[in-house]
This record gives structure tokens, sequence and C-alpha cells, in this order.
């Protein structure tokens, strides 16, 4: 968790629901703001869940920032329909609304980054619904990872602290009473699994919090030590022989990520990978998105099958500041410009707001056009032959493109599109470039 030292000269945008965790959060950061010279604003998601009450809680959020002094935003949406949509459950339309308004926060320049009220419960709540899905170590520690753009100061308060914290303010919030709805995955987990840890273990939840605390510098240290037995050559990336079989697979896990794999891995391929070590040299067996893995002399080669394969299925993220871990190259995105020559290929200026809502990093798709900078349509296809791109490089290289259609924006370390080139009237210019993992 970053301390508040580490915010000063920032616009902290607090999410604010109107409820109990989040109106904690911004009285205490308010309280603290001249303190550590951070620049402190507000933020409510209107979810258009449930009804008047909905309104009623935005409403009490603008009367509280009205009274505190804090500059507020709104953003409204039909969950409803966007789950629809999506075709995703309420939950995860709902937050990724949310995630989206963040975002949108961000790219104006509004906020340098958005305070969450997370508590310790949370992310026991998080652990113990990652574990019950068969998430890794890495998925158990995601959420005390740091990031530039989310800050949880509560991360480490317990539900209680906040309770005594709101008692001894006096301040009033809203309840939402969906909360209370064991219909929802989370919920149940909050309101019957951790209450009957802590009855039968007192302390628990926060014990499972600490825990994902050590699981994360666990998880940091095993990163570094499988990066070891990891190389690359001319044909692909080679992870060495060893019978350390956690840090075996996670080097195996990250040459199938440079090779486009994301997620659409199971453990059957991760042992099948693991027990080619006892084979004869050249056996080999088939993994998703036509990467292969094949024994050598020096150890376990992955490689593409067919270089210029097309996957539909690869991996999509919505476009952010955050950039895009694209397995074999990395794509970063800045609001100011790169000052280090660490980059492949060119420093590409877009302007931000010409960048399409719907835009994702992706790969390329069948069909994908992209308009060049000074005009002139063609195919990616086409485009990719007259700059002879690597038929090699294709396939992993990180694309910004329509999440609708085949309409590409950025073809990262190459080309933007002519829609996003920056003008004179241009008022915030991004600088996205992209480095080998």
């Amino acid at each position: 968790m970053k301390s508040l030292q580490e915010l000063e000269n920032k616009v902290v945008c607090v999410a604010t629901s109107g409820g109990m965790d989040s109106t904690a959060l911004l009285h205490y950061l308010k309280s603290q703001e001249d303190t550590y010279g951070y620049t402190l604003s507000a933020v409510h998601c209107e979810h258009g869940i449930r009804g008047l009450k909905s309104i009623m809680d935005m409403r009490f959020v603008q009367k509280m920032c009205k009274k505190w002094d804090i500059p507020l935003y709104i953003f409204r949406e039909n969950c409803k329909k966007k789950a629809q949509t999506e075709k995703t459950s309420l939950e995860t339309a709902a937050r990724n609304f949310r995630y989206e308004c963040f975002q949108s926060l961000r790219m104006e320049g509004k906020a340098d980054c958005i305070a969450t009220a997370h508590h310790a419960r949370d992310e026991a709540e998080t652990v113990l619904f990652r574990l019950a899905r068969g998430a890794s170590l890495s998925g158990v520690a995601a959420m005390h990872a740091e990031r530039e753009d989310i800050v949880r100061p509560f991360l480490e308060w317990s539900k209680r602290r906040i309770f005594a914290y709101v008692k001894k303010h006096k301040l009033a919030y809203r309840e939402d009473k969906s909360n209370q709805n064991t219909a929802y995955t989370r919920n149940a987990l909050r309101l019957r699994v951790l209450p009957t840890l802590d009855m039968v273990i007192p302390g628990a939840t926060e014990n499972i919090a600490r825990f994902s605390a050590r699981v994360a510098e666990d998880d940091e240290y095993l990163y570094r030590q499988s990066v070891s037995l990891l190389s690359q050559n001319e044909e692909g990336f080679v992870v060495a022989f060893s019978k350390e079989r956690p840090l075996f697979s996670r080097a195996s896990l990250l040459a199938m990520k440079r090779l486009g794999i994301m997620k659409n891995y199971t453990q059957a391929h991760l042992d099948g990978v693991y027990n080619l070590q006892d084979s004869e040299r050249g056996a080999c067996i088939t993994l998703p998105q036509s990467v292969v893995a094949e024994k050598t002399e020096k150890g376990i080669l992955f490689y593409l099958k067919n270089d210029d394969v097309i996957d539909e299925t690869a991996e999509e993220q919505p476009f952010s500041l955050d950039g895009f871990d694209g397995g074999k190259y990395k794509v970063n995105v800045s609001q100011e410009e790169p000052t280090k020559d660490t980059y492949v290929g060119k420093v590409l200026r877009v302007d931000a707001n010409k960048i399409p809502k719907d835009a994702t990093f992706r790969f390329r798709k069948e069909g994908d056009e992209i308009e060049k900078f000074g005009g002139g349509r063609k195919t990616l296809k086409k485009y990719y032959n007259e700059e002879k791109i690597p038929v090699k490089t294709r396939a992993c290289l990180p694309l910004i493109a329509s999440g609708k259609n085949g309409e590409v924006y950025v073809v990262c370390g190459y080309e933007i599109a002519d829609k996003l080139k920056v003008t004179a009237k241009t008022k915030k210019v991004l600088y996205i470039t992209i480095t080998e993992a």
C-alpha cells in the first residue's frame, strides 16, 4: 500500500458510494490533506440498479462533499443493460463500470490515482474467493500488489477499526441493502463464511489478510528465481531443465505468456510441459494458440507452430494508462515523453481525447483494418506486408483497437490511425511505446 507521504502533490480521487467504509475513508483523507500535501476529490458511480435508493445515495454523497468542500464527479449507468450487452454478471458489469469511470478521470487529467476503501475483511474475502476458484500464488497476492492508479489506505484496517472511526467522528452514512443479498457470491463469503471463521478462530479475517501480504513477498521472490531459468534465442524461449517444479512451472508460464498465452491454459498443459523433461529429445506437445513446447538439448523450447496464425480467442483488455502486458512485448502508456531509449520501434504520440471508448489492447484478428497516419485505409495484413514487419513479430505485436469491430487505432511500436493524430487543438498527449518483456 502506498503511504500517504507518497501522495504528496498528487490529485487523489476517493471512490465514494456513501456507505460506511468509503465515507470513513473520505473523512480520513480529508483530515490528512494539508498534512501530506495532496489534493482531494471524490467520484460517485450510480449503477442504476436500486432505483430511488441509488438516487438517494447519490444525493447523500453530493451533500456530504458539499459540506466538506470536496469536488465531486458523478457517473451514471444502467448496469442491468450493460450486463446484458456484455453478456456478463451484474456484479462484473458494475465493477467494469466503476473502473471505466476511474479510467476516464485519469485520462482527462482530473485524478492521478483513485483511493478505494478496501480493508482487511475485503482482502480476506478476495483471498478466499480466488482460492476457491483455483487461483495461483500470484492470484492470491494480487490485491496487495502495488498499483500506480489505485491506492488502498485502509487495506490494513479491520472492519472494527473503521466502525470505531465512524462512531468517534459521528459520521452519517448510507446502507446498501443489496450488500445483504447472499445470492451474490462475494456477499455470501462476507456474510456467512468469514463471520463463521472469526467465530471459530478469532482474528481469522485479519490473519488471512496478513497472509496475503506475506504471499506477495514470496511470489516476488519466486518470480525472480524463475526468470533465471528463462532465455531467448532465434527460435523462441527456452526454459532450462529443473526438478524444482514450482520454479520450472513459473518459468514455463513466462515463456507461454511471452508467446501470447495469457489465460487459456490448464494444469494439464503445465504437467505435460514438466513431464517433457523425462522424454526423448525432440518430443513435443502443442499448447493453446499454436504454441509448441519441445525438448531440446538445453531445455524445453517454446515456439509458435505457425507464426502467421490468428487466434480469435487471444487476450483482450480495455485500454488504460496502466498499459498492457502482451507477453513478448509490454505496452507502456505515459503522459510524459519517454527519456530512456529502452523501447522497441517508434515512440507514438496520440491525442488522448480522441481515443474511442471501445478501445482495447489486443492482438490482431481476421478482417482488421487501419487508416494510416496521413490517410489511406488498408487491411492490417497489407500494412504488415508493406512495412515488412517480420512474420514472427506479427502474431505477438500488441494493438490498440476497437473491441467491437476490426478498426485498429494503434499498431504499437509502428503506426497510429489518422483519427488519433496530435493537432494544434490537442489538449492532452499520450506517448505509447513497447518494450520487450
